[in-house]
């Protein structure tokens, strides 16, 4: 039975444990992330990191992430942004890295000592108009692609009024989507107050690919200008987008927590944990 290490980490709250398979083989991450990811059995996150070899000379790692339902997702802007500090730290390296994702090859860099800072690409915006009634109130929705879906509704109401996950399912309906990221959005002061519910995952303290979907809107229909701060309940990250087919760039904070080891069985069950002087906080 192979023992495995693992890394908590997190960017604005966003939560994820990151796996190493460069140096061990592949296992069944379905099964493996339903049981880490869970917060009462597990060790509680949003979703698994797994980094691998790249299939191509146009990458240095490959990023795959599996939601804590055990669904697998195209992209993660705050889990990019994670395992660019993983591999800085592993390497002693803090060279750009370009990450093979299923969205694409996404270019991650240092933004200054705290921030991680990522080419998210260009903002696909579905401009159809789209309506929903909700809770008494008609909400205007748009839709983004940013390598995964997005609906974008814009509120004046507190966001915490809001009973986002029934709203999620009713946006699902609307757009006639399976799974699709929902985001709530204020704008307030120059910046944009957010909350995201996240297919395979339900409501999240942030979402990278939906604070750039957020911001995408926003500054498309001149709610907000580029850069924009995008509040979210585990902090806020900026950003920045020229419009157009120019590509949106996402900067925030991420660290490490902590590192530990995990025994486990061939089908993916965890057996044990072990002890670990590495098991330690961390701010790297």
């Amino acid at each position: 039975m192979p023992i495995i290490a693992l890394t908590k980490c997190q960017a604005a709250g966003n939560d994820f444990v990151l796996f190493d398979e460069r140096a061990h083989a592949a296992l069944p991450y379905p099964q493996l992330a339903r049981q880490l990811c869970d917060r009462r059995y597990g060790i509680g996150a949003d979703g698994m990191l797994i980094v691998s070899e790249p299939q191509s000379r146009d990458a240095d790692v490959r990023m795959r992430i599996f939601n804590a339902d055990g669904s697998e997702a195209e992209l993660s802007g705050n889990g990019i942004r994670c395992l660019w500090r993983y591999i800085a730290r592993e390497s002693g390296d803090a060279r750009p890295l370009r990450v093979a994702t299923g969205s694409g090859i996404m270019r991650v860099e240092a933004d200054g000592p705290e921030n991680v800072r990522v080419d998210m690409g260009v903002p696909r915006i579905d401009r159809q108009d789209r309506k929903l009634e909700f809770d008494g109130q008609q909400l205007s929705l748009t839709t983004v692609s940013m390598g995964n879906p997005h609906a974008v509704a814009f509120v004046e109401r507190p966001l915490e009024t809001i009973a986002l996950e029934k709203l999620a399912e009713g946006i699902a309906r609307a757009v006639n989507a399976t799974g699709i990221n929902v985001e709530i959005v204020r704008p307030d002061a120059g910046h944009l107050h957010m909350r995201v519910h996240e297919r395979g995952v339900g409501e999240t303290w942030a979402c990278g690919t939906g604070a750039c979907a957020a911001a995408a809107v926003a500054i498309d229909s001149e709610r907000a200008r580029s850069p924009v701060g995008v509040i979210t309940k585990g902090g806020e990250v900026t950003v920045t987008w020229a419009g157009g087919t120019s590509p949106a760039y996402l900067s925030g904070a991420a660290h490490l927590v902590f590192d530990t080891q995990l025994e486990v069985e061939a089908d993916g069950r965890v057996r044990k944990a072990q002890a670990n002087a590495d098991d330690r906080l961390r701010t790297a």
